[in-house]
Parts: structure tokens; sequence; C-alpha cells
């Protein structure tokens, strides 16, 4: 049986959750929050938890009963008074702010309270985001803003200061494994390693689909056995292959960073196993680690991965 909103609010943040619910006990929900997270769509999903608690026909102690008409209708996206706000291309544009401010001040179709959910919000033009300064700082008492984001050092800091701030906890990685496992036909090892590259589900799926990363994939796990196995054929290997798949930057560290996971996924099987090889392959994942700082400061792709083999073959 498929879990509603709110059993799934409750499984993935289980201590922020139990906040919420004596927040909405005591009626203290505040009238605008910035919440992060990774995932886009855990931040939506937490809005519309408490977009339920707001306009729930029964709710328990404050919390939403996630059953009742209204709680079911926002679960669906049928509900009149809540809007949603989200980038028109790129970007949150400042007439999309005019056009939401003007709904907000007729009353509300269902009651007088209204919710307004900006997805993204830190694609919010400076422009847009003072168009809703006013908003925020002299709200009606029955209006509730939900500024979603995956980065709140994004956000323009006249919204930072006057919003409180929710962090939710990551995407469970058994969580984005069990979501690749139904979108992919790909084998448990490949799914793992996606997994533990993601800090989220839709990241994830769009890795899974990425033509690139899954024909690199296959290289760096085929770098990853010549260093295992101590081959000389690593360095050969840099020049001939990973040189020559890393077009870009963000290339290049996706490269480190699935070779750092191939590594650490080995540690933990070998941790498992009880192997005398955990502190070889703990020295390696530091090594990986001090060669993205390099290619961080900007040294060369090929030096950083040449010198990073020569360090792992001694």
């Amino acid at each position: 049986m498929e879990k509603n909103l709110k059993s799934q609010i409750l499984e993935a943040q289980p201590q922020l959750a139990k906040q919420f619910q004596k927040v909405l006990k005591n009626n203290k929900l505040t009238h605008a929050y910035l919440i992060e997270n990774q995932d886009h769509q855990m931040t939506y999903d937490f809005s519309l938890w408490l977009s339920q608690a707001i306009f729930c026909l029964n709710p328990v102690e404050g919390d939403a009963c996630g059953n009742c008409d209204n709680c079911r209708r926002v679960e669906s996206f049928d509900f009149p008074d809540i809007n949603t706000i989200e980038p028109d291309g790129q970007t949150i544009k400042v007439d999309q702010i005019r056009d939401i401010k003007q709904t907000f001040i007729r009353s509300g179709m269902e009651s007088r309270k209204k919710v307004l959910i900006i997805r993204q919000a830190e694609k919010m033009t400076v422009n847009a985001a003072n168009g809703l300064l006013k908003f925020i700082e002299e709200p009606d008492g029955m209006m509730y803003v939900f500024f979603l984001t995956s980065n709140i050092n994004k956000i323009i800091p006249t919204i930072q200061s006057r919003c409180q701030q929710v962090y939710l906890k990551p995407v469970p990685k058994k969580s984005i494994e069990s979501e690749l496992s139904q979108v992919t036909d790909f084998s448990e090892n490949q799914i793992r390693i996606i997994a533990e590259l993601s800090d989220s589900k839709e990241m994830a799926v769009e890795l899974s689909k990425d033509e690139w990363f899954n024909s690199s994939k296959e290289i760096v796990s085929k770098w990853f056995q010549y260093l295992q196995s101590k081959n000389s054929l690593s360095f050969v290997f840099v020049q001939q292959h990973i040189i020559k798949i890393a077009k870009d930057k963000e290339q290049q560290f996706l490269i480190l960073d699935l070779l750092l996971v191939l590594y650490r996924l080995e540690l933990k099987q070998s941790i498992k196993n009880e192997s005398i090889k955990q502190q070889e392959l703990m020295s390696a994942i530091e090594k990986i680690i001090a060669a993205r700082r390099k290619l961080e400061a900007n040294v060369s792709f090929q030096n950083v991965c040449e010198q990073l083999v020569w360090q792992l073959l001694n």
C-alpha cells in the first residue's frame, strides 16, 4: 500500500517532523520559511505537508490528519489557496511575483488562509526577491510563504534574514537506490555507485540517463582495477583514456568523485570481510581527496591524475 504524504515525511525526516509537530500543536507556525535540501522533491513534499496542517479539516494536535478531503486535495495539487511559483526558463522573474501578489490580495477561496510555495528560490532575480520583501515584513496573519532551495547561500540576505531557516536531512542512499531500481535495469553495483554520487533522487536519475557518465563510468572502473592491482599501465591509461574523456572542469571533478566512490565501496566491502587491506584503502581515499583539492587549486587535470597514480602505486 502506497504511503500518504504525511507518512512519507515522518519516515524521511523523523526528527524535524517531530519538532514541527510541536510547533503546530502550539500554533506557533511562522509566516515565512526557507527550506533547504539537494532534493527538490523533498523540499516540495515537506512544504505540502506543512500546507496540509494549515488547511486540514480534522487536525490531530495541530498536525495534518493526512486523510481528510483537504489533505488529499493538497497532496494531489488540487487546492486553490496554495500557489506555486517555479522558474520561467532560467529564473523566477519579477512579473511572476507581481502576478502572484495580485492573487494574494484577494481572499482565499476555501478560507482566509493562503500559502505561497516558491520552488528553486535561489533562481529568483534580485527584483523578484525584493518584490516579496513587503509580504514577508508585513504579513497577513493568515498567509504563509515557503521558499524552497538547494542552496540557502544563493538566496539574497534580505530574504534569508526574514525567514526561519530549515535544513532537511539528506535523502537516504537506500531511498535513492530504490528509485533507481524502478527506473533503470542497471545492476545492483551500478545503482550503488550512482546513488553514492548523488545528493538527490533527481540527480541520480539524471546521471543514470547521461551517456557521457555511463561510458565514463566503465572507463574509470577499468582505471580503478589497474590501480588496485598496482599495474603500471595506470599511467598510460591516464594519457590514453582518462584525459580524453575529461572535456571540462565539471567532468574532471566527476571522474575523481567516481574513483573516490569506487574506493569507498571497496573499503566497505573490506570492512565487512575483515580484510587486511583496510588501511591501504583508507590511505588511497585520503590521496584522492587531496588530488581533488589540487584540481580545485587549478593544477592541471593531467598532472593531478599522474601524481595520484604515482602515489597510489607506491
